[in-house]
């Protein structure tokens, strides 16, 4: 037997295949190697290099550039003695229970084997991998978003892969299924996760959307292992290597020009655009109009919004870049996509009747009205309302709607007011004018509540030094009174004055 005199490493050549020590410093990512052989103790002897013994435990895989590679370690090399203690014979647990007794530092006596034996060893053993071999750390991969590409007549897609919040690559499902396979010849020992197979026919939104889930949830547990995600496969498929970071420098590979988005329609169905990646809200909102087959003329009298964590839904502001908005939140912390919501941004009733007429328009508002239905005043008009219910008279429900008071109202979330030292206020906008009524600092509703009718408006906007501040003046028999709200929907409420008065014709 072997043993270990000094710390000196033997770096063995393939031709000699003696045993042999090697010392391995454990690394930021463990040792660098896996083990595979049989389960339990004991066995037949066998001849291995024109000696006879028992089973032994072998090295599976070695990681390229780590502890175990720069010392030498082979992939088939057999371990005859680990940290002083023989292993021939010894079960797999008991090996794995060796290796790690000194947390940093690994010695062992390896012994290599021509190829062909190396074959002929593993065909004959029952081998046996524990989790236990592998390092698990957690790695920020996500795919957030997947696009639609054309080639000449050819049209596919791809899943836009994002590392730690920034774009990666962009793979075809075909890429992911070559690099599963790839990985599981070479990490055979390891139990994947399930990977979504293929479908011979085109795949429907719905099943999209589940393939995307899957391959993303695949790439993120797969990825969490570390001797996996460092080696050269990942690594390519990632654009790690020098290859494919030069690659991709010479072809310019930026995140890709357009992405999918998902959006929701008041009555909870959802509505898949293609948009550019770099585009803003207004280009959403004609993609949308499109989508529906809406007059782009009427795509003013539309918005697109996001639902808070209030569950209020808040403008998206035409400014932002919605694509990059949804990629942002969802790469964050917690992990929640955010939902878009597509409805009408429209205050005149009298607007929205010119439009009414509109084949395509008109069910949305008939199913924006109904959504209203908890928020109006229908006092008198229940039993109107319950028979008009039907799309065969959706035009005359939505008439009935707009006579309730309320209709059309946008209430915010309750917030600060300087005139309010011991309470909130909730602001309420319509199109005939501006409510505040007080509230408790939880937001129960108290019965003192202030108007002011548009025509006495002066100025308003979002504060120079505290973006979260509103305010708007009011003009009252010659008296200036500014009126300021402290609310995280400041903008929202700005975008309201505008839209208001542009309606009535102030602005």
């Amino acid at each position: 037997m072997v043993s270990l005199q000094d710390e000196k490493v033997y770096i063995s050549d393939r031709g000699v295949y003696e045993p042999r020590p090697v010392v391995i410093v454990k690394g930021k990512q463990g040792f660098g190697f896996n083990v595979r052989g049989q389960v339990d103790e004991g066995g037949q002897l066998k001849s291995i290099n024109g000696k006879l013994y028992p089973p032994l435990q072998h090295i599976s895989n070695v990681v390229e550039g780590g502890p175990a590679d720069e010392a030498g370690v082979l992939i088939g090399d057999r371990i005859l003695e680990v940290n002083g203690c023989l292993v021939e014979g010894e079960s797999h647990s008991r090996v794995i229970e060796l290796i790690k007794q000194n947390p940093d530092k690994l010695r062992m006596v390896l012994m290599s084997v021509p190829r062909k034996e190396n074959e002929r060893l593993d065909g004959e053993a029952v081998s046996y991998c524990s989790e236990d071999d592998f390092d698990i750390k957690k790695i920020d991969i996500t795919i957030p978003s997947i696009s639609h590409k054309e080639e000449g007549a050819s049209k596919y897609v791809v899943y836009n892969v994002y590392l730690n919040g920034n774009f990666q690559c962009s793979h075809r499902y075909n890429a992911f299924h070559n690099l599963q396979t790839d990985l599981r010849n070479k990490f055979y020992q390891f139990e994947f996760p399930k990977f979504p197979g293929k479908w011979p026919f085109q795949l429907s939104n719905t099943q999209l959307e589940k393939r995307h889930k899957e391959l993303e949830q695949w790439l993120m547990q797969v990825c969490s292992v570390t001797q996996i995600f460092d080696h050269f496969y990942m690594q390519d498929f990632l654009g790690l290597t020098k290859t494919a970071l030069k690659e991709r420098q010479d072809s310019n590979n930026s995140a890709p020009e357009n992405t999918n988005l998902k959006v929701y329609m008041k009555d909870g169905t959802i509505k898949t655009v293609n948009v550019p990646t770099m585009c803003k809200t207004k280009a959403v909102i004609n993609a949308m109009c499109d989508e529906l087959a809406i007059p782009l003329e009427y795509a003013e009298h539309f918005g697109l919004f996001v639902i808070s964590d209030e569950g209020f839904e808040e403008l998206v502001n035409m400014d932002v870049n919605p694509v990059d908005m949804y990629i942002q939140i969802y790469n964050s912390e917690n992990r929640q996509p955010i939902k878009f919501v597509f409805k009408k941004f429209l205050f005149s009733i009298k607007i929205e009747n010119e439009l009414i007429d509109s084949a395509t328009v008109l069910p949305i508002l008939y199913q924006e009205a109904i959504m209203m239905m908890d928020k109006l005043d229908i006092s008198g008009k229940e039993i109107e309302l319950n028979r008009n219910q039907h799309a065969s008279t959706c035009r005359e429900f939505v008439k009935i709607a707009q006579s309730c008071p309320g209709y059309n109202d946008v209430s915010f979330p309750h917030c600060q007011c300087d005139s309010r030292q011991d309470g909130h206020v909730i602001l309420t906008l319509s199109a005939d004018k501006i409510s505040i009524r007080a509230c408790s600092v939880d937001g129960e509703l108290q019965d003192q509540t202030k108007n002011f009718q548009w025509s006495t408006i002066t100025d308003f906007g979002i504060g120079t030094e505290n973006l979260e501040e509103f305010f708007f003046i009011v003009n009252k028999n010659g008296s200036e009174r500014k009126v300021i709200l402290m609310s995280s929907y400041s903008d929202y409420m700005k975008e309201c004055f505008v839209k208001i008065r542009k309606e009535l014709g102030q602005l």
